[in-house]
């Protein structure tokens, strides 16, 4: 809603009425995800909800537009209280605008290159993480059909107009430390997607066809704190699933086809994040997504975390044989298992799952379990299923339908109707075995390889967490920060019978939060900013899983 002088309100007041009589903002469901969470302490606990879902208007939404068009002392600058979906950004292009009232942080990827960030009223969702494109009943677990993509097509229609750009009006580039934020490295050690910026005023201009408010001065903010590791209950064993970036010991020279540090002093780096944040896991058991396909990878991972923790405790469980000629074996990344050998003992090799689905993908890796204390032994399945990019490269059942599901929703979906098979096949009863599913699925919380998971009997770990009330229900758990919206690409899935002795799960928002500039690369990151913590030590957070034996 915008405050504005009499003879410009008379103009733009029927148009701009209309449009927010149309707008999803007007009257939000009275969903938990469409509400703020300020709990202090929580992980994430900045205030977190998503853009509202398209509800009808009411005369009380006209009347709220209406009361909302006030004459300004000033006579000249655009006021907006309200809803950003509203607003006509291009009728204020060249003016000098003023935002009222808090805004969240949504995106920090051009913060250092360009100086800007991006924001909205409330934090935004990637709209598959809440909307299932085939079910109005997003507890329905059908896999297929698409009858309900118009609502995921008008979420996103209300995301994509949810935001601006904040640009700090300086030409340069990489300055440091950015004029919106110059405390940064000094009073604050980072900028995190959820901190709230507290009003802001600028002139709207339009640059590289987008258009941006250049604020006047720093913003005024508070800054949305680092969780600390979270609770998961009084757990025998605890499993971590955690997305490690591209983590390569072959130095990407430009030429080899590495995809991770560009020099011995980038990996290093590196590692020391990574061996940070698996140390703060403190999990027994941890699945590995994008590491190198090879032993070496695994080897000076588990060397170096032996060697933060002065004892030889961790070790990995290698690779199966015959790996490298199973479909998704030769892929430049796999997925891998590691363990505390003081905490739990693998019972016999380590497995794969060998099924052509994963043929695009990465091949899952298998490893049993049991804790040195005894009970009943646990098996743990690690994934990373194939992406949403390379659209261009796919065929007919795998090209991007439209339906907020991206490209490869198909081979996803075959990879997990592969997984459930080969849990039916491993123990005809499936339900009375106790088997854990994590990795990185590629898939939001409503989309058909989510489904297909529930469908086949396997228990949505995340979703009973958030039906049982031990996340805060306010809040919408995500792993993963897309163009400023928030969805689970990492996921826990166990057998009915391991469900039951699940003590607590949680993401811990080490990473999708943080701002890229904080990670390991040296090219133009602030070199005061890098430290060998959990921040920014993948894009990924990681999952964590306790569970009694």
């Amino acid at each position: 809603m915008i405050h504005a002088s009499p003879h410009r309100g008379s103009i733009l007041l029927p148009a701009l009425l209309i449009s927010v009589l149309l707008s999803a903002g007007c009257n939000p469901k009275n969903k938990p995800w469409n509400q703020l969470s300020t709990a202090a302490g929580a992980p994430g606990s900045a205030p977190v909800s998503t853009t509202a879902i398209s509800t009808a208007p009411t005369v009380n939404d006209a009347a709220i537009v209406l009361a909302s068009f006030e004459q300004q002392s000033n006579g000249g600058d655009v006021v907006i209280t309200g809803d950003l979906n509203s607003v006509d950004w291009q009728s204020y292009l060249g003016k000098q605008v003023v935002i009222e009232g808090d805004l969240v942080i949504v995106d920090t990827y051009d913060l250092a290159r360009r100086g800007q960030i991006t924001v909205a009223r409330d934090r935004l969702y990637v709209p598959t993480s809440q909307i299932d494109p085939n079910d109005a009943d997003p507890n329905e677990t059908s896999f297929e059909g698409g009858s309900n993509v118009a609502k995921v097509t008008a979420a996103q229609k209300q995301n994509d107009g949810a935001t601006i750009i904040i640009d700090d009006g300086n030409s340069a580039q990489n300055v440091f430390p950015p004029p919106l934020f110059p405390e940064l490295a000094k009073t604050y050690p980072t900028v995190r997607v959820g901190s709230v910026i507290q009003g802001v005023s600028g002139r709207l201009v339009e640059e590289r066809n987008k258009l941006v408010l250049r604020s006047d001065e720093p913003l005024r903010w508070l800054p949305s704190p680092r969780p600390e590791r979270p609770d998961v209950g009084d757990a025998d064993v605890i499993v971590a699933s955690f997305n490690v970036l591209n983590y390569f010991t072959t130095i990407d020279n430009g030429q080899n086809k590495a995809r991770g540090a560009d020099s011995v002093s980038e990996l290093n780096r590196q590692e020391a994040k990574i061996v940070s944040a698996i140390v703060g896991l403190q999990a027994d058991v941890v699945g590995l997504m994008e590491m190198e396909n090879n032993l070496d990878a695994e080897n000076r991972l588990v060397a170096a975390l032996n060697k933060k923790l002065g004892k030889n405790v961790y070790k990995g469980c290698g690779i199966p044989n015959g790996f490298g000629d199973s479909p998704g074996g030769s892929d430049a990344i796999r997925v891998g298992i590691i363990y505390r050998a003081d905490r739990v003992l693998p019972v016999g090799d380590v497995l794969m799952i060998d099924d052509n689905a994963f043929f695009v993908a990465r091949t899952p890796i298998v490893q049993t379990f049991r804790s040195v204390e005894g009970g009943d032994p646990l098996t743990v399945i690690v994934n990373h299923f194939k992406s949403k990019g390379g659209a261009s490269n796919a065929n007919a059942a795998n090209k991007n339908k439209g339906d907020g599901q991206a490209a490869y929703n198909a081979a996803r979906r075959s990879q997990s109707r592969a997984i459930c098979d080969y849990i039916q096949k491993r123990s005809p009863n499936a339900r009375q075995s106790r088997v854990l599913v994590i990795g990185d699925l590629n898939a939001y919380q409503q989309e058909d390889p989510i489904d297909m998971l529930r469908a086949n009997g396997l228990v949505d770990l995340l979703e009973q967490s958030e039906t049982s009330g031990s996340l805060e229900s306010s809040v919408l758990d995500y792993s993963f920060v897309y163009y400023g919206q928030c969805g689970s690409l990492d996921h826990a899935f166990a057998s009915e019978s391991l469900a039951r002795d699940v003590t607590g799960i949680a993401t811990w928002h080490i990473n999708a939060d943080e701002p890229r500039f904080m990670d390991y690369n040296e090219e133009f990151n602030p070199k005061p900013l890098y430290s060998a913590d959990p921040y920014r030590s993948s894009d990924h957070d990681p999952v964590l899983i306790g569970i009694r034996n």
